[in-house]
Protein backbone atom coordinates (compact mmCIF):
# COMPACT_ATOMS: atom_id res chain seq x y z
CA UNK A 1 0.00 0.00 0.00
CA UNK A 2 1.50 3.18 -0.70
CA UNK A 3 1.65 6.02 1.80
CA UNK A 4 -0.30 8.71 -0.75
CA UNK A 5 -2.95 8.34 -3.31
CA UNK A 6 -4.41 11.14 -5.02
CA UNK A 7 -7.58 11.63 -6.30
CA UNK A 8 -8.30 14.38 -7.98
CA UNK A 9 -6.61 17.37 -7.14
CA UNK A 10 -7.19 15.82 -3.14
CA UNK A 11 -4.45 13.92 -1.64
CA UNK A 12 -5.78 11.42 1.01
CA UNK A 13 -3.66 9.56 3.76
CA UNK A 14 -5.16 5.64 4.02
CA UNK A 15 -5.79 3.95 7.42
CA UNK A 16 -6.27 0.62 6.66
CA UNK A 17 -3.31 -1.94 5.40
CA UNK A 18 -0.70 0.09 7.56
CA UNK A 19 0.54 -2.01 10.71
CA UNK A 20 2.23 -5.48 10.49
CA UNK A 21 -0.23 -8.14 11.37
CA UNK A 22 1.73 -9.46 13.33
CA UNK A 23 1.37 -6.19 15.35
CA UNK A 24 -1.57 -7.50 16.70
CA UNK A 25 -1.52 -4.84 19.67
CA UNK A 26 -1.02 -1.72 17.50
CA UNK A 27 -3.57 -3.02 15.08
CA UNK A 28 -6.09 -2.73 17.61
CA UNK A 29 -7.71 1.36 17.44
CA UNK A 30 -10.54 3.43 17.17
CA UNK A 31 -12.16 2.89 14.05
CA UNK A 32 -11.74 6.46 11.48
CA UNK A 33 -16.08 7.15 11.73
CA UNK A 34 -15.82 6.18 15.72
CA UNK A 35 -18.48 8.91 17.11
CA UNK A 36 -19.12 8.15 20.35
CA UNK A 37 -21.26 10.95 21.97
CA UNK A 38 -24.40 11.81 19.84
CA UNK A 39 -27.23 14.03 20.93
CA UNK A 40 -30.32 14.07 18.65
CA UNK A 41 -33.49 15.38 19.86
CA UNK A 42 -36.63 15.62 17.66
CA UNK A 43 -39.92 17.01 18.63
CA UNK A 44 -43.42 17.61 16.45
CA UNK A 45 -45.88 20.35 18.37
CA UNK A 46 -49.60 21.41 17.69
CA UNK A 47 -49.96 24.63 18.37
CA UNK A 48 -52.61 25.38 20.99
CA UNK A 49 -55.03 27.58 19.50
CA UNK A 50 -58.28 27.81 17.05
CA UNK A 51 -61.03 25.47 16.76
CA UNK A 52 -60.57 22.16 19.07
CA UNK A 53 -57.85 23.32 21.31
CA UNK A 54 -57.18 25.66 24.75
CA UNK A 55 -56.89 29.39 22.98
CA UNK A 56 -59.34 30.86 20.43
CA UNK A 57 -61.23 28.18 20.47
CA UNK A 58 -63.61 29.40 17.55
CA UNK A 59 -64.19 28.84 14.03
CA UNK A 60 -64.49 31.59 11.08
CA UNK A 61 -61.49 33.57 10.44
CA UNK A 62 -59.97 33.44 13.33
CA UNK A 63 -59.56 29.81 13.72
CA UNK A 64 -58.43 30.30 9.69
CA UNK A 65 -55.52 32.70 10.19
CA UNK A 66 -54.31 31.27 13.89
CA UNK A 67 -55.68 27.59 13.98
CA UNK A 68 -53.94 24.63 12.52
CA UNK A 69 -50.31 25.52 12.90
CA UNK A 70 -47.69 22.85 13.72
CA UNK A 71 -44.25 23.27 14.62
CA UNK A 72 -41.36 20.59 14.72
CA UNK A 73 -37.50 20.40 14.85
CA UNK A 74 -34.49 18.41 15.36
CA UNK A 75 -31.45 19.28 16.97
CA UNK A 76 -28.41 17.31 16.51
CA UNK A 77 -24.93 17.29 18.19
CA UNK A 78 -21.91 14.82 17.76
CA UNK A 79 -18.51 14.22 18.84
CA UNK A 80 -15.65 14.61 16.18
CA UNK A 81 -14.01 11.40 14.40
CA UNK A 82 -10.31 10.89 15.35
CA UNK A 83 -7.35 11.78 13.37
CA UNK A 84 -4.67 9.49 12.13
CA UNK A 85 -1.53 10.91 11.16
CA UNK A 86 1.07 9.26 8.30
CA UNK A 87 3.95 10.51 6.37
CA UNK A 88 3.64 10.98 2.93
CA UNK A 89 7.88 10.91 2.22
CA UNK A 90 8.35 6.86 3.34
CA UNK A 91 10.53 4.17 1.63
CA UNK A 92 8.18 1.54 1.35
CA UNK A 93 5.90 0.85 -1.82
CA UNK A 94 3.21 -1.42 -3.08
CA UNK A 95 4.95 -4.41 -2.44
CA UNK A 96 4.13 -4.37 1.16
CA UNK A 97 1.26 -3.51 3.16
CA UNK A 98 2.75 -0.61 5.36
CA UNK A 99 2.38 3.00 5.89
CA UNK A 100 4.88 5.47 7.92
CA UNK A 101 2.93 5.76 10.51
CA UNK A 102 4.97 9.45 13.18
CA UNK A 103 4.58 8.87 16.61
CA UNK A 104 3.96 11.52 18.66
CA UNK A 105 7.19 12.84 20.90
CA UNK A 106 6.50 11.87 24.90
CA UNK A 107 5.42 14.78 26.43
CA UNK A 108 4.91 17.10 23.72
CA UNK A 109 1.48 19.05 22.70
CA UNK A 110 0.41 17.87 18.58
CA UNK A 111 -1.85 21.07 18.82
CA UNK A 112 -0.26 24.27 17.62
CA UNK A 113 -4.07 25.55 18.30
CA UNK A 114 -6.24 25.59 21.09
CA UNK A 115 -9.61 23.94 19.33
CA UNK A 116 -11.64 26.01 21.06
CA UNK A 117 -10.56 29.26 19.47
CA UNK A 118 -8.53 27.44 16.19
CA UNK A 119 -8.08 30.41 13.31
CA UNK A 120 -7.60 28.85 10.09
CA UNK A 121 -5.48 32.28 9.37
CA UNK A 122 -2.88 31.56 12.29
CA UNK A 123 -2.10 28.79 10.36
CA UNK A 124 -1.83 24.47 11.71
CA UNK A 125 -3.99 23.00 13.96
CA UNK A 126 -1.22 20.79 14.19
CA UNK A 127 2.93 21.07 16.02
CA UNK A 128 5.02 19.63 13.36
CA UNK A 129 7.76 19.40 16.07
CA UNK A 130 5.35 17.13 18.09
CA UNK A 131 5.70 14.59 15.31
CA UNK A 132 8.15 12.19 14.78
CA UNK A 133 10.48 14.11 11.97
CA UNK A 134 10.53 12.51 8.55
CA UNK A 135 13.67 12.13 8.28
CA UNK A 136 13.31 9.38 10.24
CA UNK A 137 11.68 7.32 7.72
CA UNK A 138 14.40 8.43 5.40
CA UNK A 139 16.49 5.54 3.88
CA UNK A 140 20.34 6.44 4.33
CA UNK A 141 22.42 6.00 0.91
CA UNK A 142 25.44 6.34 2.99
CA UNK A 143 24.14 3.64 5.05
CA UNK A 144 22.62 0.86 3.14
CA UNK A 145 22.78 -1.13 6.50
CA UNK A 146 20.68 1.45 8.15
CA UNK A 147 17.24 -0.64 9.71
CA UNK A 148 14.05 0.22 7.83
CA UNK A 149 11.78 2.45 10.19
CA UNK A 150 7.66 2.84 9.99
CA UNK A 151 7.39 5.16 13.18
CA UNK A 152 5.96 3.92 16.22
CA UNK A 153 2.07 6.25 16.22
CA UNK A 154 -1.00 4.40 16.27
CA UNK A 155 -3.14 3.48 13.39
CA UNK A 156 -5.61 5.85 14.70
CA UNK A 157 -5.26 8.23 17.40
CA UNK A 158 -7.55 9.30 19.97
CA UNK A 159 -7.02 13.19 18.76
CA UNK A 160 -10.60 14.00 17.23
CA UNK A 161 -11.39 16.52 15.23
CA UNK A 162 -14.59 19.34 15.82
CA UNK A 163 -17.59 17.88 16.65
CA UNK A 164 -20.80 18.55 14.43
CA UNK A 165 -24.03 20.39 15.52
CA UNK A 166 -27.02 21.22 13.63
CA UNK A 167 -30.86 22.73 14.30
CA UNK A 168 -33.62 22.47 11.75
CA UNK A 169 -37.02 23.84 12.22
CA UNK A 170 -40.20 24.07 10.47
CA UNK A 171 -43.47 25.37 10.62
CA UNK A 172 -46.82 23.98 9.24
CA UNK A 173 -50.17 25.93 8.59
CA UNK A 174 -53.00 23.32 7.92
CA UNK A 175 -55.87 24.99 6.05
CA UNK A 176 -59.03 22.86 5.63
CA UNK A 177 -60.81 23.94 2.80
CA UNK A 178 -63.54 21.48 2.86
CA UNK A 179 -64.63 18.26 4.65
CA UNK A 180 -62.35 16.50 2.13
CA UNK A 181 -60.14 19.38 0.63
CA UNK A 182 -56.90 20.60 2.78
CA UNK A 183 -54.25 23.20 2.03
CA UNK A 184 -50.69 23.17 3.63
CA UNK A 185 -48.28 25.61 3.61
CA UNK A 186 -45.12 25.03 5.54
CA UNK A 187 -41.64 26.55 5.68
CA UNK A 188 -38.18 24.86 6.66
CA UNK A 189 -35.45 25.78 7.68
CA UNK A 190 -32.29 23.82 7.89
CA UNK A 191 -29.08 24.59 9.68
CA UNK A 192 -31.06 27.30 11.00
CA UNK A 193 -28.14 28.91 13.26
CA UNK A 194 -25.87 28.61 10.60
CA UNK A 195 -23.53 26.63 12.27
CA UNK A 196 -20.43 26.06 10.30
CA UNK A 197 -18.47 22.25 10.92
CA UNK A 198 -15.11 21.44 9.26
CA UNK A 199 -15.66 18.98 6.74
CA UNK A 200 -14.04 16.49 4.89
CA UNK A 201 -12.46 16.95 1.47
CA UNK A 202 -14.16 14.17 -0.17
CA UNK A 203 -16.08 11.06 0.63
CA UNK A 204 -13.08 8.99 0.06
CA UNK A 205 -11.95 6.34 2.56
CA UNK A 206 -9.14 8.24 4.57
CA UNK A 207 -10.58 11.79 3.37
CA UNK A 208 -10.20 14.53 6.35
CA UNK A 209 -10.66 17.99 6.90
CA UNK A 210 -7.58 18.23 7.96
CA UNK A 211 -4.37 17.58 5.91
CA UNK A 212 -2.58 15.20 8.73
CA UNK A 213 0.48 14.32 6.42
CA UNK A 214 3.59 15.33 8.45
CA UNK A 215 6.40 15.46 5.09
CA UNK A 216 3.58 18.03 3.56
CA UNK A 217 4.54 21.90 3.75
CA UNK A 218 0.16 22.45 4.59
CA UNK A 219 0.60 19.73 7.23
CA UNK A 220 -2.37 20.81 9.28
CA UNK A 221 -4.11 22.90 7.04
CA UNK A 222 -7.98 22.86 6.96
CA UNK A 223 -8.97 21.71 3.73
CA UNK A 224 -11.75 24.54 2.44
CA UNK A 225 -14.58 23.05 3.50
CA UNK A 226 -17.59 23.30 5.58
CA UNK A 227 -20.72 21.45 6.25
CA UNK A 228 -23.78 23.20 4.49
CA UNK A 229 -25.02 26.55 5.86
CA UNK A 230 -28.16 27.40 6.27
CA UNK A 231 -30.67 26.67 3.87
CA UNK A 232 -34.80 27.70 3.68
CA UNK A 233 -37.40 26.61 1.43
CA UNK A 234 -41.06 26.73 1.29
CA UNK A 235 -43.99 24.73 -0.06
CA UNK A 236 -47.36 24.16 -0.59
CA UNK A 237 -49.45 20.64 -0.89
CA UNK A 238 -53.21 20.72 -1.68
CA UNK A 239 -54.60 17.13 -0.48
CA UNK A 240 -58.50 15.99 -1.19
Amino acid sequence: MICQEKSGDHYFLTSTETISPYERQRNKGLSTDDVPHILSITFVYDLPFGQGKRFLNTGGIVNKLLGGWTTSGIFRITSGIPFFFRSGTCPVGGYLDAQCIPGIIPGANPWAQDKGSYDPGKGSLFNVNAFEPVSAFEVDPNDPNKPLYLGSGARITNLRGFGYKDQSFALIKNIKITERLNFQLRGEFFNIWNWHTFARDSREEGALAFNTDISSTDFGAWGGNVTNPRNIQVAARLTF
